[in-house]
């Protein structure tokens, strides 16, 4: 019978525990924040094999990582019957592999469900809106305001796993590296500053003419031009944002993220909302100015990294409660975004630069 052995740590390590799966399959940057809490769970029990349930959008993040022996890919896209068919046969993956842990790293309903369902000895994860009855491993929760990567560390804790607060860097090739030589070749050899505009909820995103203002400001500062981060099918936002710098600014390919990821370690300066690149930037050592708008900066602002966080809590009512602006992602005034001006953005560039 497998049982809880002595503390480590002040936490109970569990005994025999050869196989451990873990959820995980959010988008960008909620899976980079994910990766140390992993990273302890293999240290914390070496001698199992672990496997991560990723979105397929995000495998890269996982794929390569010395400390996971198998990624599963889940969709979470498609019609309603293509994802429970998609739910289904994960389900019975898991109860194939018998896994002695599951951390739940998701913390959805299914997620919850499924953990139970694979017959797991021991279960923990985001215990939030009722999940708990799944699990069987429970914790006090993170202090409010704690950052993700806390939040997820203190998930894992009632499994005897004491995770670090540091970004984990995921893996990039010799491949990736000369593609990345290739994008900043046309920049010639100058500190590089990035900007990122895109953002999938729409409050998030500054406006593209300020963007390009930065732009502009930067390239009669320092006579190099910007980069603009094109994401997937946000072409038409690049060259918007490239119009409006006026020649203080250049599009970059869409790349793959690991491609992204070489980019960004030698990047000087990152300017982004918080969005999954902002994570990624951290991951490979990117100083950042973080435009914060209608989230709290303790759940994103890293302070081993070299970040500058500008938001402006009362500029909207929504800020009164919580963590993060009540309803942000339906909000279509942008107040919490929209109050975050050039000059204030241009310092905090040159405060990195310096």
């Amino acid at each position: 019978m497998r049982e809880k052995s002595d503390n480590q740590g002040g936490q109970a390590v569990l005994r025999d525990v050869r196989s451990i799966v873990v959820f995980a399959c959010n988008l960008l940057g909620d899976s980079i924040c994910r990766l140390p809490a992993i990273k302890a769970t293999k240290e914390a029990y070496a001698s199992s094999r672990l496997a991560v349930v990723a979105d397929p959008r995000c495998g890269e993040v996982f794929e390569g990582q010395p400390f996971i022996d198998e990624v599963w890919h889940l969709s979470r896209r498609g019609s309603r019957a293509w994802r429970a068919v998609e739910w289904w046969g994960l389900a019975r993956r898991m109860r194939r592999a018998r896994p002695d842990l599951v951390l739940d790293l998701y913390g959805s309903k299914r997620t919850a469900f499924v953990s139970w369902l694979s017959g797991a000895k021991w279960r923990a994860g985001l215990h939030r809106g009722g999940r708990s009855g799944w699990y069987n491993l429970l914790g006090k929760g993170p202090r409010p305001g704690a950052h993700i990567i806390e939040q997820m560390n203190e998930a894992v804790r009632p499994a005897g796993v004491e995770a670090r607060f540091a970004y984990v860097p995921i893996v990039v090739g010799a491949k990736e590296r000369k593609a990345a030589e290739s994008v900043l070749s046309g920049f010639g050899g100058g500190r590089l500053v990035l900007l990122n505009p895109s953002a999938r909820v729409k409050a998030k995103r500054w406006a593209v003419e300020r963007f390009g203002e930065v732009a502009r400001r930067v390239f009669e500062d320092r006579s190099v031009r910007c980069g603009v981060i094109t994401a997937p099918g946000e072409e038409a936002l690049t060259e918007a944002v490239v119009r409006a710098a006026g020649g203080g600014a250049v599009a970059l390919p869409v790349m793959s993220l690991k491609e992204l990821a070489a980019v960004l370690e030698r990047t000087a300066v990152l300017v982004t909302g918080d969005t999954g690149v902002l994570h990624l930037g951290a991951a490979m050592g990117c100083p950042a100015v973080i435009l914060a708008g209608p989230t709290d900066p303790r759940l994103v602002l890293c302070e081993s990294c070299r970040q500058v966080a500008l938001f402006h809590r009362g500029a909207c009512e929504g800020w009164e409660t919580g963590e993060q602006c009540a309803g942000y992602n339906d909000c279509r005034k942008r107040r919490c975004i929209d109050a975050i001006g050039v000059e204030e953005v241009m310092e905090a560039v040159r405060v990195i630069l310096r």
